[in-house]
């Protein structure tokens, strides 16, 4: 019985994840169901730029001291938003991005 109830939670936690984010590995993201690229840069440790279908949305600066930020653009009048967050030690490649955009949410790793 143990087993079956720890099976089904472990089963509505993934579906829950897999409906509200969209795993990417790396920087760049290019939706399955219409012409959308979501790609991100980080330029010397801290300026996060977001990227959408080519078009520089976000060019923001995260936290010097906690490494961290919130962001907002648009792109062709919809709104972008993006919350970005480094371990501590500012790790190469590990500062991550939560973008959100016309439906779809995606963490991209810069």
């Amino acid at each position: 019985m143990f087993i079956k109830v720890t099976f089904a939670a472990c089963l509505a936690v993934t579906l829950a994840a897999c409906s509200s984010f969209t795993p990417v590995t790396g920087s760049h993201y290019v939706s399955a169901k219409r012409d959308l690229q979501i790609r991100g840069e980080l330029i010397d440790s801290t300026d996060v730029r977001i990227f959408v279908n080519d078009a520089k949305v976000i060019d923001d600066r995260v936290s010097l001291l906690r490494g961290d930020g919130e962001f907002a653009g648009n792109y062709q009048g919809r709104p972008v938003s993006a919350r970005c967050a480094t371990p501590a030690g500012l790790k190469l490649n590990a500062t991550t991005c939560t973008v959100a955009f016309d439906g779809e949410r995606v963490t991209l790793t810069l």
